[in-house]
């Protein structure tokens, strides 16, 4: 999930860019990603501040703020 963001994120990985939104895509679609979504968000690192960068918990915020607007 994370590299898969990671990789939409940045253009230049030509090869596996189409696929890596392909999958976000299906994944956004999934009803249960919240869950996912949440975990990735909130996981902490090791020196205390987030574990992931900021395109991947944006990412995550936005799978979040869909499934709070369809419930």
């Amino acid at each position: 999930f994370v590299q898969a963001i990671l990789i939409a994120s940045d253009p230049t990985q030509s090869s596996l860019h189409q696929q890596a939104l392909q999958y976000l895509s299906a994944i956004q679609q999934n009803s249960s990603a919240w869950r996912l979504a949440l975990a990735v968000f909130v996981e902490p690192g090791p020196s205390g501040g987030r574990k992931h960068p900021p395109q991947v918990r944006f990412f995550a915020l936005r799978v979040l703020d869909e499934f709070l607007d369809n419930r």
